[in-house]
């Protein structure tokens, strides 16, 4: 994603955006069950969630989308779990370290101590 066109700037008022980290904050709180890092790419993983629930994760990550445009996210469904990856332009590469501190934050003890070792 080198070169990107898009400005590396997030369209939500300061206020939205903490509206916007708290709904994060509910989400990974919920039914995050997996962090994935690499150094552009974030993979979160959901587990047990119904087709309803999909789509309100789904139309979370949506919403970043309209704000944050230089950020890519795409989903996979297997079985009950949705894979939400979200890659980021080498520039925003501190964008991805949030949303994994505060996914991390969000997850078990056991989740967050797996990705750490397995760096």
């Amino acid at each position: 994603m080198a070169g990107n066109p898009l400005p590396i700037m997030c369209t939500l008022s300061p206020n939205k955006i903490v509206d916007r980290l708290a709904e994060f904050e509910a989400l990974f709180a919920g039914n995050l069950t997996t962090v994935e890092r690499e150094p552009l790419r974030l993979r979160l993983t959901f587990g047990n969630v119904s087709p309803a629930r999909r789509q309100q994760i789904r139309g979370l990550f949506e919403a970043e989308q309209q704000c944050c445009a230089f950020l890519h996210f795409t989903y996979e469904v297997d079985g009950n779990e949705l894979k939400v990856t979200v890659t980021a332009p080498t520039e925003a590469g501190p964008t991805l370290d949030g949303f994994q501190a505060l996914a991390e934050r969000n997850s078990s003890p056991h989740t967050v101590v797996q990705e750490w070792t397995e760096r």
